[in-house]
């Protein structure tokens, strides 16, 4: 048998009793916010009734949730974007590596140059090509790094967004289930 409990709540100066198994502090607080939603319509719209209020204030509860979806679904979104994000990370470690050996190669190199250069001027010519494909590749770390630190801002932007727009979809969601609990 469930431990239900039954908590006494007042909103707009109507008594409830609502059941459940939620914390009494948490079932109090939904029903006080509510009570505060419910008489903020009220002064702003005085010539309604208490009836009109309440479907207005209700109207008002419903378009916040249909924005909390909307919201959501953009979230959805900056996920798939998060998720290239990642690509392009795990692209720039690779990228990174490459330049490792490509570094390493380069060293190679230019002993083999030290030690080659009186030989002949075709392997000048060679090691002017690396040389010049590495300044090409520093110039794309350069860029990459840049990259990497928009993409990490970014990245940031978007956590805080997610996260805040969890927290009003968890809040809405309480909201939601009160109501329906109401009825």
């Amino acid at each position: 048998m469930s431990d239900s409990k039954r908590i006494e709540v007042v909103i707009d100066g109507m008594k409830f009793f609502v059941c459940g198994d939620d914390d009494e502090k948490y079932i109090k607080d939904l029903a006080k916010e509510l009570d505060g939603k419910i008489k903020e319509t009220s002064k702003s719209n005085y010539k309604l009734n208490q009836v009109q209020s309440l479907v207005l204030c209700a109207l008002n509860i419903l378009d916040d949730l249909e924005k909390v979806k909307a919201d959501k679904i953009d979230l959805d979104k900056v996920g798939a974007d998060k998720k290239e994000i990642i690509e392009k990370i795990e692209e720039i470690k690779d990228l990174k590596k490459q330049l490792s050996i490509f570094e390493e190669e380069n060293k190679k190199v230019n002993k083999i140059y030290r030690e080659l250069q009186q030989k002949s001027m075709d392997v000048e010519d060679r090691n002017r090509k690396v040389n010049k494909d590495l300044l090409d590749k520093n110039s794309e770390i350069a860029n990459l790094k840049e990259e990497i630190q928009k993409l990490e801002e970014n990245i940031s932007a978007l956590e805080e967004k997610n996260n805040d727009a969890s927290r009003r979809i968890i809040d809405l969601s309480r909201e939601l289930e009160n109501l329906y609990e109401e009825k």
